[in-house]
């Protein structure tokens, strides 16, 4: 028996990053797919095959992403990009700091 994981219920996109909140009542945070492929690109072992990302910049994707969810909680955006309820639960973050790259003072 597989798991049940919390659907998401409601999603919103800025500069990449979703907010993502579940029938829980938790909202969590997570890089798009677009993104994690983006800041692979710049890795020298990691990079491999993602660099062609490196030639646009990562806001394209802020605006018209028409960001919609599923009856079974996955999220789909620009009508092709996919992410499962398991994806969204297990890849996001509670903080948003997490995911954004900007680390706050130790």
């Amino acid at each position: 028996m597989s798991p049940d994981f919390p659907k998401a219920v409601k999603v919103w996109m800025a500069a990449n990053l979703l907010a993502i909140e579940f029938d829980n009542g938790q909202t969590r945070y997570m890089r798009t797919h677009y993104m994690d492929n983006y800041v692979s690109a710049w890795s020298p072992k990691r990079g491999k095959g993602n660099r062609l990302n490196l030639l646009m910049a990562p806001t394209w994707a802020w605006f018209g992403s028409n960001a919609r969810v599923e009856p079974n909680g996955a999220v789909i955006l620009f009508d092709k990009d996919v992410y499962t309820p398991q994806e969204l639960w297990e890849n996001s973050q509670e903080q948003i700091n997490l995911v954004s790259g900007v680390k706050g003072k130790s």
